[in-house]
């Protein structure tokens, strides 16, 4: 199972003998067999029919891993919202309070923000969510992890190279080309991608190039080294914006008019470059190493006149290290990871979409710089984990926009925090529990939106920190998989979005005050007949507030969290061999979900079945996949992104109607 080892951050040296057909997770920075693990960790396997997926947002490979909730797959202005176990749900825009991992160097930027505009879904090949606070690992904004591996030599099994094009309603196109090439001694893939669409909605198409190279190297028999190199440009993202109840009644494919007046949308382009190094230097003892840098230029229209045009330049540079020593029964690694994010952000008016005079000029820098030590002990059916992470912070904002004072300032939002578990092993059932924490500082973007209205950070603002008990039991026998956990969350300092009439359309940010989220996840995975395969998960979230400090009062009251369905069920069944007919139908069963802190408005529920369709055969020196999709099969008419605290009731983006698409792959 294991990879070209330089693929991810933590190698592991010696491994305590296992099963043939054990499941390594690489997540939890050192090595380990699923089954021993004692956290509860989804695993998404890439697979040949995933070129058949429409491939617009990883919605489409997260959404039935209990406990993972995703919105707005169809706001590329936006991007897409992802919440695990209630973290990140609170994300106005992008991914928040989650850490995203990708061939193994972080993507997530040390204010806690991320994007996944610059992911190439084609090239997927491994999927792992971690659910619950992971900050003793990765530090700030960790309240789960997505670490995402992409497509390798040692994965594909030889050279190849693929073409794929596919046509769909709302205008989308796609068009992907993929060459692996190489030994084991070097290896190169290249990918490029072209995505456009029109939109569902008035006002809603976007178009994006990407492409990634990696490459990965053996140095020495013991030395293996890992480079990467990705470009992302989208050169418009349109923003259709929140409606009224009474508007989607009346039109749901309608833009919010002030969203048409002001040309909301947003240009991204973003360049990325990084490598990691592997070195095996003895039976025991693993080193490993991986430094990375970013740039990202962001464009963007907001429908409203002061400050509604943004002007963001962004350079993230990273650098971490570990040395791992592993003994009989005990496998130690300390480590630490280094970033520095400086933004360098301005603010013009949007005169109905002519850009004015100059609001805001600020240079914002975020510096991290986290230190870890982690033991995983064996003993037996017994399996303990412990970690511990110490988290220097410090955010400084540079104003020069001085003709009204100068708000120049800095702060300094430091963490230690502890994680244990512990896993009993019996006849491949396993009898988990651990306990762990979290923080979450506010991102420089949420200090900036200051609602005083003046420059600077809002220093009213505090890290969200969080504790976490969970206990569990996963095993396997023969076909059949599954996972049961319950979990216990208490956070504090919640930070939640809101919007005033006095700034209409923004987003401003609060300590919202304590909560509890306690929860069930079940999920499993049955093969039979060789030809079948059914998948099925289920989460139930109770997350209340235990105090709301809202702008003009204390609430004691058990208001649910905005945002978040109480119940999600997710059902698959897919049938297809390797060569043949393959068929692929899912089920994404959603509760109710309030959309304010208040719990005056509630959005229903919505079930969406979709289903896919395609031929696997072999022509000369060719495999071919011609295949079809349907999407929301039921033509159910449901919101696709709810806009939590929207002013004037603005809470509601509808989501497309029944819709199709098509294509085709070749491979060589």
């Amino acid at each position: 199972m294991t990879l070209i080892s330089g693929f991810c951050y933590s190698q592991t040296p010696v491994i305590p003998k296992q099963a043939l057909d054990t499941v390594v997770i690489t997540s939890s920075r050192i090595k380990t067999d699923a089954l021993r693990l004692p956290a509860s960790v989804s695993l998404i396997k890439g697979a040949p029919e995933d070129a058949t997926r429409q491939q617009l947002s990883l919605q489409e490979f997260v959404q039935g891993a209990p406990g993972v909730f995703a919105q707005n797959a169809n706001n590329f202005a936006q991007d897409l919202r992802i919440s695990i176990r209630g973290f990140g749900a609170r994300s106005s825009f992008g991914i928040r309070g989650i850490k995203l991992i990708v061939d193994g160097i972080p993507e997530t930027t040390p204010d806690g923000q991320g994007q996944l505009d610059n992911i190439n879904l084609g090239i997927i090949d491994r999927i792992e969510v971690t659910k619950g606070p992971s900050s003793s690992l990765y530090g700030n904004a960790s309240g789960g992890v997505i670490d995402i591996t992409t497509l390798s030599y040692a994965s594909k099994r030889g050279n190849f190279s693929s073409f794929k094009g596919a046509a769909g309603g709302y205008g989308f196109q796609n068009y992907q080309a993929t060459a692996v090439v190489g030994d084991s001694l070097a290896s190169y893939i290249f990918h490029g991608n072209y995505t456009t669409s029109n939109g569902f909605r008035s006002q809603s198409g976007f178009e994006q190039i990407n492409t990634n190279f990696k490459g990965a190297f053996r140095l020495r028999e013991n030395v293996r080294l890992t480079a990467i190199v990705n470009y992302a440009d989208s050169p418009q993202a349109q923003d259709a914006g929140g409606l009224t109840l009474e508007e989607v009644r009346e039109d749901r494919i309608q833009a919010r008019q002030r969203n048409v007046d002001f040309a909301t949308e947003e240009a991204v382009q973003q360049f990325k470059v990084g490598a990691s190094l592997a070195w095996q230097k003895s039976k025991s003892t693993q080193i490993d190493g991986y430094a990375f840098y970013s740039n990202r230029r962001f464009d963007g229209k907001l429908p409203f006149e002061f400050g509604g045009v943004v002007d963001l330049g962004r350079d993230y540079v990273g650098q971490g290290a570990s040395i791992q020593y592993t003994s009989r029964n005990n496998r130690i690694k300390i480590g630490y990871d280094f970033g520095y994010q400086q933004d360098g952000r301005q603010r013009f008016r949007n005169l109905e979409a002519e850009i004015g005079e100059r609001t805001l000029n600020q240079d914002e820098k975020f510096t991290n710089f986290g230190i870890y030590l982690l033991d995983h002990y064996q003993r037996g059916k017994w399996y303990v984990t412990g970690g511990l992470r110490f988290d220097y912070n410090k955010l400084a904002v540079s104003d020069n926009f001085l003709s009204n004072g100068d708000d120049s300032g800095d702060r300094t939002l430091n963490a230690i925090n502890p994680s244990i578990g512990v896993s009993y092993l019996l006849n491949n059932v396993t009898l988990f529990t651990n306990f762990a924490t979290s923080f979450e500082t506010p991102s420089l973007s949420e200090l900036s939106a200051n609602p005083s209205g003046e420059q600077g950070f809002n220093d009213d603002l505090e890290a969200q920190k969080a504790s976490s008990f969970e206990v569990g039991i996963k095993g396997k026998k023969r076909s059949f998989q599954y996972q049961l956990t319950f979990f216990h969350i208490k956070t504090r300092d919640e930070l939640v979005p809101f919007e005033l009439e006095a700034f209409p359309d923004r987003a401003f940010f609060r300590n919202a005050g304590k909560t509890t989220r306690n929860g069930l996840e079940v999920e499993g995975k049955y093969t039979f007949a060789r030809m079948w395969t059914t998948q099925f998960s289920y989460a139930y979230s109770d997350f209340t507030y235990d105090t709301l400090n809202t702008e003009n009062r204390n609430e004691t009251e058990d208001f649910s969290l905005p945002g978040i369905p109480k119940h999600k069920t997710f059902i698959s069944l897919r049938y297809g061999l390797p060569k043949g007919l393959h068929v692929t139908l899912t089920a994404n069963l959603v509760g109710s979900q309030f959309a304010d802190d208040n719990n005056q408005v509630e959005v229903a529920a919505y079930e969406v079945l979709n289903l896919r369709m395609g031929y696997n055969f072999d022509f000369r020196n060719a495999k071919v996949r011609p295949y079809l999709g349907f999407n929301n099969l039921l033509d159910q008419k449901y919101t696709d992104n709810v806009r939590i605290n929207a002013f004037g009731g603005r809470y509601y983006e509808p989501a497309p109607g029944f819709n199709m698409f098509g294509g085709i792959v070749l491979e060589f």
